[in-house]
């Protein structure tokens, strides 16, 4: 009785030994916050991400061999590049010439011949920690969690009659990778520790600590274009260094040639940092670059005299200031309590609610993993690549998907996750204003639909149906308002109205007139959609796609805006004549659908799911559902004649934006089939958003989007509560998430009812009377500055 009660005892140690005197207590943890699985990941699929948004790891968790692959997020390939070519402008009036006439496919022609560019660099994986385990693989009770309140992974197991355990998690405060070992019999921990990588590199030992260092290709090419060896030249490309320190309590720590072996411990903890030489988009990292050595050193100063339980209460105490923030649940269910690739596995649109709320708060993980001030901004895999030629690059796509990444960023209270967009598009602005001069003779800035972290912003190669994208800018700049509409922070608005300004102005100057006196963009796409013209033929290049000119119109209307409060009236002038003048949204008449194109054509391809002219629904407002219902109408019959849900596996993008459109729609059961669906076929066992193959991550981050969406909106100029829950959540709440305007709100229902809801003004710069609505109800309510009112479900 007494040894089991001392392994009780010691089961409980990480946590209760680690909640000092006066540290917070830890959150409670439920079925939205924790997940798990039975055993080891056999591929990177069924790894579990961990992340501090500049190194991010996948934690395997194997018994006999375990491996964390790591990235840093400045690790490209490739250097600062100048892809600009003067005078490339000269060709325009010829190709707006023929789209004006109608030859679109002469038009396409004379833009795949001379406008395209070079392809993107890739994103580079780092380096491996490699560490083996004697004994033969024989465990009991093996569990690898993941617990989103903290942060950090667990791996426990029984073997030989010793109860193992290692927490690892991915410090901000402290810029390293950290693993604790221990287990519940003295000087009983055994294993060697090693580094490895993909890139050309060297590893060694030295005072305790394994070194690699490298170098990244001064080339590679997207994966796309076919296999290509990466391109390795002296004095070219960014250097790295990774050190892993491995510090033991009791037995041996001994080198083994270039790795390290610990033996007869009683436990261990390691901790992995790593730095690269960039200096920044538009410096040499080889010949201009920043000391890696020295930065890692740096690292190493200040962890190395440092107390595992420091380096934990650190973490978590960072960690949980920002997840903390917001709660969700949506009822208990028996599933619940399997490992998370059962559950994905197994999952029936009739069961398991929790897996939704579950998928919401990992979506909130991943982007505190992947974004925290001073890194890079989430890519297309957020920060975790494993692939020499990754997928798209793992670049930012920004006719889409970088974007989507960040439709979370406010509404879920993570708006300092936000800040590394808004650093990507100042220095985007740099090269940006080159091509804006030499490709279209136009003043501002522009970026078209691809950026790498070289920030370069000429058309890519391949063909102009994606490339020619050239609102991606603009679409960019809808993210500093949005961040100033929840944080109402004029210093901010400030700091970055020259960058809407400018953008703006590259439209004043570049946007044309068509033949119905109108002002568009010319040349067009729209979305990397084809069209089919009433005569059969086929085509992409256009003027005036209703999504250009949708993300053209916000833009304005922002800038002028931002000018009214940054007492800027001359250049909002200049911004409302050509305002009055773009080119209307249209509803075919042949149809009653929203027009994707200024001309009534129709989608080449209706089914690909790609519906770009829904933009001014899913993320500008100027279609909803009440203030322009003849429009929302007219999009209502564009996406019922689409479907986008059912495209591809409803992944990604595929899935995110019918999943807004129909919590915007206010119809719950449309919202749930497309979460079902991506449930459904979209999961990879360890709960990420696969995508033809790769991890997407704006598939899990649009999805908790919508989740948010269908609870809580503000985009229509009124606060919205439970505006289009399923009925598979006939009981729960939702505290801490944030609307525009200043606001927090939680709320709450019970039979499918609201039952409360808590509203504070804790951002607000005055006393506000704001519209609520829920249902049917809209009540005006008044908030002073800094107030809390509770409403019922009557709004009183």
């Amino acid at each position: 009785m007494r040894n089991t009660f001392a392994k009780i005892v010691w089961w409980l140690l990480p946590t209760t030994l680690l909640a000092c005197a006066g540290d917070p207590p830890p959150a409670k943890q439920t079925s939205s916050t924790i997940l798990y699985m039975d055993k080891p990941a056999a591929s990177w699929y069924e790894a579990t991400p961990i992340g501090n948004g500049r190194l991010g790891g996948m934690v395997y968790g194997g018994v006999t061999r375990d491996t964390i692959r790591t990235n840093d997020d400045t690790f490209w390939s490739g250097e600062p590049r100048d892809l600009q070519r003067p005078g490339t402008y000269k060709v325009l009036p010829e190709i707006r010439k023929l789209l004006l006439e109608e030859k679109n496919q002469e038009a396409q022609n004379v833009i795949d011949a001379n406008l395209l560019g070079p392809w993107n660099q890739n994103y580079m994986p780092l380096a491996d920690i490699l560490l083996e385990w004697p004994g033969d693989g024989n465990v009991s009770g093996y569990r690898r969690e993941l617990d989103l309140n903290r942060g950090v992974v667990t791996i426990t197991y029984a073997q030989n009659g010793i109860n193992y355990k290692r927490e690892l998690f991915a410090s901000y405060p402290d810029q390293a990778i950290v693993m604790n070992i221990s287990t519940d019999k003295k000087n009983a921990i055994e294993f060697t520790a090693g580094l490895g990588s993909q890139i050309e590199s060297g590893v060694k030992v030295e005072d305790g600590q394994i070194v690699i260092d490298g170098q990244a290709p001064y080339h590679t090419d997207p994966n796309y274009t076919g296999v290509h060896p990466p391109v390795y030249k002296e004095g070219k490309g960014m250097r790295f260094e990774g050190r892993l320190l491995v510090k033991q309590e009791g037995g041996s720590l001994t080198p083994s040639g270039d790795k390290l072996h610990v033996k007869d411990a009683t436990s261990a903890t390691l901790a992995f940092m790593a730095a690269t030489s960039f200096n920044g988009f538009d410096k040499d990292p080889y010949t201009n670059g920043k000391d890696e050595k020295a930065i890692c050193r740096k690292y190493l100063t200040s962890l190395e005299a440092k107390k595992y339980s420091d380096l934990y209460k650190a973490h978590v105490a960072d960690y949980a200031s920002l997840f903390g923030r917001v709660s969700i649940d949506l009822g208990e269910s028996a599933e619940a309590a399997l490992p998370i690739n059962r559950r994905i596995a197994d999952y029936k649109p009739s069961m398991d609610p929790a897996l939704t709320a579950l998928y919401f708060q990992f979506g909130r993980y991943l982007l505190i993993s992947a974004s925290r001030p001073g890194s890079q901004p989430a890519n297309l895999q957020g920060i975790w690549n494993q692939d020499m030629q990754p997928a798209w690059s793992a670049n930012w796509t920004i006719n889409c998907n970088a974007e989507i990444n960040y439709w979370p960023a406010e509404i879920t209270n993570l708006s300092e996750c936000h800040a590394p967009m808004f650093d990507m598009i100042r220095e985007t602005s740099v090269d940006g204003a080159k091509t804006a001069k030499n490709l279209y003779n136009s003043r501002g800035w522009m970026a078209h639909h691809n950026l790498d972290i070289w920030r370069t912003t000429w058309m890519v190669g391949g063909t102009g149906l994606y490339s020619l994208f050239q609102v991606g800018g603009a679409w960019l700049c809808q993210h500093i308002w949005e961040h100033y509409l929840f944080t109402l922070d004029e210093d901010f608005l400030k700091d970055h109205y020259d960058l809407l300004k400018n953008a703006s102005l590259f439209y004043l100057d570049n946007i044309q007139t068509d033949r119905d006196g109108y002002l568009v963009t010319s040349p067009s796409e729209s979305f990397e959609n084809g069209f089919v013209k009433p005569d059969g033929e086929t085509g992409w290049a256009c003027i005036g796609s209703a999504q250009d000119m949708q993300i053209i119109r916000a833009l304005f209307e922002n800038t002028m805006k931002a000018a009214d409060i940054l007492n800027d009236g001359a250049f909002k002038e200049d911004v409302s004549k050509a305002y009055a003048k773009l080119a209307p949204m249209k509803i075919s008449p042949r149809t009653g659908q929203l027009q994707e194109w200024n001309d009534d054509w129709e989608p080449s391809n209706p089914a690909s799911g790609q519906v770009g002219h829904g933009w001014a629904f899913a993320v500008g407002n100027q279609i909803t559902l009440r203030g322009t219902p003849e429009l929302a109408q007219a999009f209502r019959k564009t996406i019922d004649y689409r479907r986008p849900g059912y495209s591809y596996n409803s992944g990604s993008w595929t899935g995110t934006f019918p999943a807004v459109y129909w919590a915007r729609f206010e119809e719950p059961d449309s919202v749930q089939r497309v979460i079902d669906r991506h449930f459904d076929l979209a999961l990879s066992p360890n709960l990420t958003c696969e995508f033809m193959k790769s991890w997407q991550i704006d598939g899990n981050l649009g999805i908790t989007t919508a989740i948010t969406e269908m609870l809580l909106q503000s985009h229509a100029g009124e606060i919205s509560l439970l505006p289009a829950l399923p009925a598979k959540y006939p009981a729960g709440s939702v505290t801490g998430l944030r609307v525009r305007g200043g606001y927090e709100v939680d709320i709450f229902w019970k039979d499918g009812k609201l039952t409360k809801a808590v509203i504070k003004a804790d951002r607000t710069k005055k006393d506000e009377v704001i519209p609520v609505r829920y249902g049917g109800i809209v009540k005006a309510v008044k908030l002073a500055k800094g107030e809390t009112v509770i409403l019922d479900g009557s709004l009183e």
